[in-house]
């Protein structure tokens, strides 16, 4: 298979100077990490104010797409939507003004300059990734001090914002264990500094922090966040894999063991033995390649340009390519090809396999790569494959 197209990085573009190899090794899940760059417009392209603007003012917006937060005095929901639940659009440019952070969630599901910059994340980390947006009026705090239950990436579009950070209560915290003002304190402030236009902040989950907008224009970031799969999820589906093959994983505790009197250590004995059971009985290859193929076909697939493309049926001299970050893996049997890809499984005939492997590779192509079809299942084939989101016309 032939190698893939060169493009740089999503990651690199986020981080330099810094290299891949040091952020990896030394930075992620351990430490915070400003990267500061001389052009204040070097994340323009992702959003920019007036975009935000409106989306905020025409956009059709889900109920869940938009929230508001104010560290003092803090917001209600009820403070900026109807009684329907609607949000009310005149209630969020005011209390806007009244210094309340505008946020909207999961941008990427609408806007596609978002989404075609997470899938390329996407690519790189082998997880979820989303942003939220948030608008913050000069001079003014959304967040009282708190820590993320997953890895961010502060992308500051415009405007600035000045940073605290402080220590790390909880070393990599659960998804959902979430930061609980009673019970995780600051701590002692570590670093303090101003994110400009143009720089970014990777800041790892479970690290305390805080921000609050500088200067005389209002702050307007993304907050790139990494959805993860963790070690611990692994081994519970392999966990519940052994389960399903030896029956003493499946039997219930013993009757009395919640009692104080009940022998613990022979609790405890049986706890081992299934241990080193499980250590023996674990098949680590299924239970992976159901995390791979779990990750790719939940995926959103890219159907920019399909409906268009649709319009125009391909021709013997048109080139296609796949398309940019897609994620995918090809396999077959004896009957039939199948990608496995965003959105989930799309079959071919077996005489397409070797188009496919051409698709896959990255280099542009033509319907002759499918040689192996006649002329109607050749254009079935490109249909299909620019239909489900695999590939593009190439520009």
């Amino acid at each position: 298979m032939a190698a893939r197209r060169e493009r740089k990085s999503p990651l690199s573009w986020l981080i330099e100077p810094i290299a891949e190899r040091d952020f990896l090794e030394s930075y992620h899940e351990r430490r915070a990490l400003h990267c500061r760059h001389a052009d204040s417009d070097r994340f323009a392209g992702l959003l920019t104010l007036n975009r935000l603007d409106e989306i905020v003012s025409n956009a059709e917006l889900p109920r869940s797409a938009l929230s508001m937060a104010r560290s003092k005095p803090p917001l209600n929901r009820s403070d900026y939507t109807f009684k329907n639940g609607n949000i009310d659009r005149g209630a969020v440019i005011r209390h806007f003004q009244r210094g309340a952070t505008v946020i909207l969630n999961q941008l990427q599901l609408a806007d596609e300059r978002l989404a075609r910059f997470c899938r390329a994340l996407e690519e790189v980390f082998s997880c979820q990734v989303q942003t939220n947006v948030y608008l913050t009026p000069p001079n003014n705090q959304g967040f009282n001090t708190h820590y993320d239950d997953h890895d961010v990436f502060i992308v500051q579009i415009s405007g600035a914002k000045r940073w605290r950070l402080y220590e790390k209560p909880v070393d990599n915290p659960y998804s959902g264990e979430g930061f609980k003002s009673g019970e995780h304190a600051a701590g002692e402030l570590d670093e303090e500094f101003l994110l400009r236009a143009g720089e970014c902040l990777y800041i790892p989950r479970g690290l305390m922090h805080d921000a609050s907008s500088h200067g005389d224009e209002p702050s307007l970031h993304i907050t790139t966040g990494l959805i993860v799969k963790r070690w611990a999820d692994l081994m519970l589906e392999a966990v519940s894999e052994v389960a399903l093959k030896n029956s003493k994983f499946r039997r219930s505790l013993p009757p009395g063991f919640a009692s104080p009197d009940h022998d613990a250590a022979a609790l405890e004995r049986h706890f081992r033995e299934l241990a080193r059971e499980f250590a023996e009985q674990a098949d680590f290859e299924p239970v992976l390649k159901y995390f791979r193929d779990t990750f790719l076909k939940l995926r959103r697939p890219a159907l920019r340009g399909a409906l268009l493309d649709a319009a125009a049926p391909p021709s013997h001299s048109t080139n296609y390519v796949r398309r940019p970050h897609l994620q995918a893996e090809l396999r077959h049997n004896d009957t039939e090809a199948v990608i496995v890809g965003p959105g989930g499984n799309v079959h071919f005939d077996l005489a397409a396999l070797s188009g496919l492997e051409t698709v896959l590779s990255g280099e542009p192509f033509t319907m002759e790569a499918f040689a192996g079809l006649e002329e109607d299942q050749k254009v079935e084939t490109i249909r299909k494959l620019s239909a489900f989101g695999l590939i593009e016309r190439a520009s």
